[in-house]
């Protein structure tokens, strides 16, 4: 037989917590995980929805579940906002979720066994004013893959960005010279250009969205013909369209001028 089910609506944003009657409502403590039913078929699980302001499902949202300062799922949301882990290790998680146009949520929960643990996030809408941005001579894909170049350099917090104007200043020979300055990122020289390192291996290079796996960043590219970069060095704050569980040692993505 089923156990008893405990009900708890979490819309984060503006919106206040409901939690069951055991749950800490003091202010500054930690809300208690967020558990909604009991299954016996399905354990060891987390469910939910993403939703905006207005209650709509938010579609394509990337969905981590994270325990301590790790990574150890990532999902994204379906057409009608859901998502799920299955087949989880059991104790206390954080759910982060974020989407473009949307300012980033955390949600606590506990993984119990024989248990599913629901969630409802709602996710605040992003009214930030991207100042001085100028993407002139572009296509119209590559102005769409700038201004979401920008906006993540607005809200992503996670990864390293060197847009337009940082690269004329640093005029890099090789586009590896401009991650010099990057924090984790090890820039040594090779027989062609440099070889960047993240944590002791090499990261994972898209071009213009395009994956280039085993390619150097300087092989790939030159410094010249770049628009823009975004380095992360680690698997937190990808772009869920470019995440790759393949990229441990970090990603770098690469948009190059035209024209």
């Amino acid at each position: 037989m089923l156990g008893r089910t405990t009900r708890v609506l979490v819309a984060v944003g503006t919106c206040a917590f409901a939690v069951s009657a055991y749950a800490p409502q003091a202010m500054g403590q930690t809300a208690a995980p967020h558990l909604l039913s009991a299954t016996s078929d399905v354990g060891h699980s987390v469910s939910g929805t993403i939703a905006n302001g207005d209650g709509t499902p938010i579609d394509d949202a990337q969905v981590e579940l994270r325990r301590g300062d790790s990574t150890t799922n990532i999902v994204r949301t379906d057409s009608t906002g859901r998502f799920r882990f299955n087949a989880l290790a059991l104790g206390a998680a954080t759910i982060h979720v974020r989407r473009l146009g949307y300012h980033e949520r955390a949600v606590p929960v506990d993984v119990v066994a024989d248990r599913t643990a629901s969630v409802y996030v709602k996710l605040e809408e992003s009214v930030e004013q991207i100042d001085g941005m100028s993407v002139d001579g572009a296509g119209e894909e590559m102005n769409t893959r700038l201004i979401e170049f920008y906006a993540r350099a607005q809200n992503n917090h996670f990864g390293y960005f060197i847009d337009q104007q940082q690269l004329e200043k640093l005029h890099p020979q090789q586009t590896s010279d401009a991650l010099r300055a990057v924090p984790g990122v090890l820039v040594r020289p090779a027989r062609l250009g440099n070889v960047v390192k993240i944590r002791g291996c090499s990261p994972l290079v898209w071009v213009d969205g395009l994956r280039a796996p085993n390619g150097e960043l300087d092989e790939l590219t030159r410094g010249a013909d770049v628009a823009a970069i975004e380095i992360y060095t680690s698997i937190a704050g990808v772009p869920a369209q470019y995440t790759d569980r393949s990229a441990t040692c970090g990603t770098i993505l690469v948009w190059l001028k035209t024209g």
